[in-house]
């Protein structure tokens, strides 16, 4: 399972490699779509409902979504209900303490899909 090493804003370095803003689907890592996100929304601070599918792909124990380092990221309603009906436990901080968390229930065992939005 992918290690978050730091993050800062605009960026965040995971096992030694720096990203913009990911998903982190298993051991998988992939950028947002931001461009998508851009035309959808004006923004990449909400989650695209691809970004929801892919969450909750693969059965996680726990999703963890960071917020930004100040916390913009939106969280709507829809994605808090999906993640109930599929019984999936949801962390949402800001991104710093967001990776605190990931770090330590990756370590101890648990199954993770997490989303990291790095800037506001």
């Amino acid at each position: 399972m992918p290690h978050i090493d730091s993050t800062e804003f605009g960026f965040i370095i995971i096992d030694n490699k720096k990203f913009d803003q990911v998903l982190i689907i298993g051991d998988q890592i992939e950028e947002r779509d931001y461009p998508r996100l851009k035309e959808l929304f004006g923004t990449s601070h909400r989650l695209g409902p691809w970004e929801t599918e892919k969450l909750l792909s693969n059965k996680p124990e726990v999703i963890i979504v960071g917020t930004g380092q100040d916390g913009k990221l939106e969280i709507d309603e829809d994605f808090l209900a999906a993640c109930r009906a599929a019984g999936v436990e949801v962390v949402v901080e800001k991104t710093p303490e967001a990776l605190v968390v990931y770090n330590r229930l990756i370590s101890e065992g648990k199954h993770i899909n997490a989303l990291f939005h790095t800037t506001c």
